[in-house]
């Protein structure tokens, strides 16, 4: 499986402080919910790993979506929430996040045929919240 088949990222000209900020309102904004985060290179820091990018998730969640995929098949809870990752990479600021609609049919393939829609509609929903997120 290849990095762009599984995985969505988009650079920003924004700083990273911004684009976190950008992600928490447009999340808001299209009705998901943020139910947590975690700042790595802050944690990592703290541990004596000192880290010279930034690196925090956001784990975002569309409750109907969640439902949808849980009454499929339980164990896709272990994917939940969605984490949407800002980063900074050799001074560029990007915004990334797995796509369910290419990683679910592969760890639950009994259950393929049911992920496709609504994995796609994940996959759409992420990736307009990233899109949105890192307009410049």
């Amino acid at each position: 499986m290849i990095h762009a088949h599984f995985v969505y990222v988009k650079e920003t000209s924004k700083s990273f402080k911004e684009a976190v900020v950008a992600v928490r309102k447009v999340t808001e904004a299209a009705k998901w919910g943020i139910l947590g985060g975690y700042d790595f290179a802050e944690i990592l820091n703290s541990k004596g790993f000192p880290q010279t990018e930034e690196m925090k998730t956001l784990e975002i969640c569309a409750p109907a979506h969640a439902n949808g995929m849980i009454g499929i098949e339980k164990l896709t809870a272990l994917c939940m929430p969605c984490s949407v990752l800002i980063f900074t990479e050799k001074g560029k600021t990007k915004i990334a996040a797995m796509r369910p609609g290419a990683i679910l049919p592969s760890l639950f393939p009994s259950h393929a045929p049911q992920f496709e829609k609504p994995a796609a509609a994940i996959d759409d929903e992420v990736k307009a919240i990233i899109d949105k997120a890192a307009g410049d």
